[in-house]
């Protein structure tokens, strides 16, 4: 009777196990993925070095920024299409990666852009944030997921408000 109840112990200790978790990722791998991100930002956004794109992206490459649009921005040319819009834009702009974390095959990356717009009320120094979620593959960036404080640029965008005269009253 006590082997059978050990038995069963058993099995049901066996069958609470938590389940086996997929293979990590080697560190040294995880590193590059944090390398491969970071390069998007330094390389081809704030040194304009448009030809790393081909180097770093996947041919099929997607940014989808909000991350649930439709239609995200495609391939290498997409992306140099944009890098050179937002150059344009925030001439001295300067992205800093405030956090980096990776696992598997995802890299997130927490930045902080600080520049100066170029609008048509002329320039205007802005700061602002973002998290990007990369997806690589084969040693190539394939996706890209963005949200922005575009809430926070828009306010740093829009002019002041006039602030209307005093009203005295007629005596």
């Amino acid at each position: 009777l006590l082997s059978v109840v050990v038995l069963l112990s058993s099995v049901v200790l066996i069958s609470r196990s938590p389940t086996i978790a997929q293979e990590a990722t080697p560190a040294a791998d995880l590193e590059a993925n944090k390398a491969l991100a970071q390069r998007f930002h330094d390389e081809i956004f704030e040194q304009g070095n448009l030809a790393v794109a081909d180097e770093i992206l996947a041919p099929d490459f997607a940014w989808y920024n909000p991350p649930d649009q439709a239609d995200p921005t495609t391939g290498p040319e997409g992306v140099k299409q944009s890098a050179t819009d937002v150059r344009a834009f925030f001439s001295d702009l300067v992205l800093t990666d405030d956090d980096v974390i990776a696992e598997g095959d995802r890299v997130v990356l927490r930045w902080t852009l600080t520049g100066t717009a170029q609008t048509e009320a002329g320039p205007v120094p802005v700061r602002f944030s973002g998290i990007d979620i990369f997806r690589i593959e084969d040693g190539k960036i394939a996706e890209l997921w963005q949200l922005t404080d575009d809430l926070s640029l828009e306010e740093q965008l829009s002019a002041p408000a006039a602030t209307p005269a005093a009203v005295t009253p007629a005596a």
